[in-house]
This record gives C-alpha cells, structure tokens and sequence, in this order.
C-alpha cells in the first residue's frame, strides 16, 4: 500500500456537551462522524503499523480522514473541486438584484454609497420605461428561465419611498408576470405605503435595519426630516408580520450598540415578534468604509472581527434566532446522514449576480454600486454590453485561486470570504470563522441529539 498519512483536510470540533467526544469532518469528502478522542489520536498514528485494521483502513481511507495523496496533491484536488463548483453556480445561478433608486430618506452615518448618495439633490430612480429595458436586460443575460433565480432583489439608497410607489407597484406587477417574486432590503420607514404588494406571491421578504433600542437606534438611523424613526419602523414591522411576509431584522452592531442587543430581543418578545414562526433577528459587524466623515467616525466605534465575535458570545448570540447557512448544513448532514455540501465561493457577484441601476450600469454586488472601476457592464433599449476585465476580476476568486484559502483545510465550507473586502485587504472571515464553526457544530449536534 502506499504511504498512509493523516489528510490535511481532517477538522476535529470539540464537542462540549459530550465528554471527550468530537464530530470528525473532512474538508473535501464531506464525510461527519462522531468519535472519541483517542480515535483522532490513532488517525494521527495511522502512519506507524498496527494502529487499525485494514477494514477499518479502508473505511478511514473512503472518508477521506486517512490518504496516500501527498499535501501538495491534496490541495490541487481541492482546487479542482472549487473550479468545478465555480462553474456550476456561474452556469446555473444567475441573480438579479435592482437599485429602484439612489435616493434615500435616512442619513446613517456609517453608509457606504457616498456622500453625493446621501445628501444629493439628484433625483435618480428607475422610471417604467427604464423598468422595461431592465427587464428585456434580463432576458438578453440569460434567455434561459430554469437558470435564473426567479427572486429579485430590491435595493437602494431606500427602495420603498412613498415618492416612488408607483413605480415600485409597476416593477412587482411586471416582475409577477415574468414568474419573478421580490425581496426588499429597507430601512422600514415607509412600509405603510406599500401594504398592498407584500404577499408570498410578490414582496414575501423584508429585510430591515434596527440598531438597537430606541434611544440608540434614533441616533444612528436619522431621518433626514424625523429624528425619531424606532417607533414608526416598529410598527411597520408589526404591520409586515401581519400581512405573513418574512421580516429578517438586522441589527448594525459596532461597541456602541452590541451590548444591547439582548435588551432589543427582549422588546421585541414583549411586542409579540416571536410569535410569528416569519420573525428573524441577528446582528452583523458595521465595517469602516472611506464615507463615513471624521465627524461621523466620532459617534462610531468600529470593532474588529475578533472583538465583535467575542462580545457576539457575551450575549449569548449563540443561540440568535437566524439559522446561519453553516448550522443549516451541518444539520442536514447530521440528519440525513448525507455528506456536507461544499461552496467555493461567498456570493453571487463571483458568478452571475447582476446589480442593475437606474442608469443602464450593471454592478457585480451591492456594496460598490456606485463604484465606476466595478462596473462589469451597461444595458440599454440596444442591449448588454460587458467589461471583462472586471468581469474576470470578480470571477477570479474561487478559494482555488486565492491564498491563503487554496491551503486551507475550511476552505470549501467558507468560500473565502467577501471578494470586495478581499480585494481592499479587509478579509475579516479567516478571523472568525474557525471559532464560529465549532459554535455552529455544537449547535447543529445539540438539535440533533434533541430529534433523534
């Protein structure tokens, strides 16, 4: 037989409520097991004589925890393994997402579209004619429905202004013809005005930003007229939970406001949220950009990744009400004994995701719109026009050609992390990942023992 060695892509996690038992994963089998900790230290053996059986060689050597590939065979494997995954999401994934307008009616000090986005005079929104070129645009990127997805996402500056309830009324119901439904990322301030369109079969999903209780969230979600925006967006909330529409409530966390989010998941249970099963509340880290002005970043306190997830644990985040993708997958494995599903990249704009603007450009991903050396492309009544330099860029980024991802033995369950953020130098994934992985593998196992 051939050289046996322990693989570099073996993941032990230590499991905390079961003494000295660990879930066993393989970063590019796919293969969960849970064993002792003396079974690990043999597979660390395996190499000296007489630590195993042949039979139970083989089963090692099946699930990949035991190889005869060398270290450098191994990561060309995985690098295949991403190329390959990469490609299947480039050809079966297209995604639209669509900024109805620039304009927005709230001035967060920590937004990331510009100051002219912020407090500019221009009126720059999509218009119906504009909405029929964007539509035919979509057909022209991929003629081909089932490879589509048939969500479209609503974006701003603040997609539901009241200003602009007819054209967002015009962009549903021609979408609905198209078999397209809609999500919508808001700031919840005007969700009255558009009752009438949140249902499964048109808008079904809002996401919505509250930065903490009242008196924290008034002074950093500032409507340009209103300085007092919680109540009102609370109960628009209310309103959207009624109408049976999923409301993902996001909490925009920096060391200001992160200690309160047990306080605000407690207001929201005594508002009655939770008893609706379409409920979701989370916090996400507030990244630094170049808009925030020094007289913003005063009332501001930018935490790094590894300070955001250690006070995430001090509130017992771990236990959030939002299944994270990573929880859901290693459940289902658990569950269904089936092996883990792999990713090689992070989001759609390494592939075919498409941001299209009211002024004809298309962007890769939402967080440079607006950014004319991202811009991979323009449409018109005339059609696509593509940058491939950008283009390739973006599509460039699988985990099997980046390092120090092509290396890393979590490198298919993360997928690398923000491109964006990559490319300014700013990957916060690799610093949290390692320890949110073990949290969401206890947690998966812990519902598992529960069903079992």
């Amino acid at each position: 037989m051939d050289t046996l060695r322990t693989s570099t892509y073996m993941i032990p996690v230590k499991l905390e409520n079961e003494i000295g038992k660990y879930m066993l994963i393989h970063g590019y089998t796919g293969a969960v097991d849970i064993v002792s900790e003396e079974f690990i230290t043999k597979i660390n053996l395996a190499s000296s004589d007489n630590v195993f059986s042949k039979s139970m060689i083989q089963t090692l050597l099946k699930r990949g925890y035991l190889t005869t590939k060398t270290q450098e065979e191994e990561h060309a494997y995985v690098a295949r393994i991403a190329k390959a995954l990469h490609r299947e999401c480039d050809i079966l994934y297209t995604t639209f997402t669509w900024v109805v307008t620039y304009n927005c009616n709230f001035r967060c000090p920590y937004c990331f579209e510009g100051r002219d986005k912020k407090d500019g005079k221009n009126q720059l929104a999509f218009t119906k004619e504009q909405v029929n070129i964007a539509y035919d645009a979509q057909d022209k990127i991929q003629p081909h429905k089932k490879l589509r997805k048939n969500v479209i996402t609503l974006y701003g500056g603040e997609p539901l202004l009241a200003e602009n309830k007819a054209v967002v009324n015009y962009i549903v119901e021609e979408g609905r013809k198209r078999g397209y439904t809609f999500v919508a990322v808001t700031n919840g301030y005007e969700i009255d005005h558009f009752l009438n369109l949140l249902a499964p079969d048109s808008i079904y999903k809002l996401q919505i930003t509250i930065d903490g209780p009242k008196r924290i969230h008034d002074s950093r979600r500032i409507h340009h007229k209103d300085h007092n925006t919680f109540d009102k967006i609370v109960e628009n909330v209310k309103l959207a939970l009624d109408k049976k529409v999923k409301v993902v409530v996001r909490m925009n966390s920096d060391d200001r406001n992160i200690e309160q989010y047990t306080e605000l998941k407690n207001y929201f249970s005594e508002k009655g949220f939770y008893s609706y099963s379409k409920f979701e509340f989370y916090s996400a880290i507030l990244k630094d950009n170049n808009s925030v002005s020094p007289l913003e970043h005063k009332n501001l306190s930018f935490l790094s990744a590894q300070s955001f997830f250690d006070k995430q644990r001090q509130q017992e985040e771990k236990d959030q009400d939002r299944d994270s993708d990573m929880y859901q997958n290693i459940y289902n494995a658990l569950s269904k004994k089936t092996p883990i599903t792999f990713r090689s990249i992070s989001c759609a704009a390494q592939a075919n995701g498409c941001v299209l603007d009211p002024l004809g450009n298309i962007y890769p991903c939402w967080e440079v719109i607006g950014k004319k050396k991202y811009l991979k492309g323009t449409y018109s009544s005339e059609g696509v026009t593509w940058n491939h330099e950008v283009l390739n860029q973006w599509k460039n980024t699988d985990i099997g050609q980046k390092k120090p991802c092509n290396h890393c033995k979590y490198a298919l369950l993360c997928g690398g992390g923000c491109p964006y953020h990559n490319m300014l130098g700013e990957n916060i994934q690799c610093a949290i990942f390692r320890k949110k992985f073990s949290i969401e593998v206890n947690r998966a196992y812990a519902k598992f023992k529960i069903n079992i």
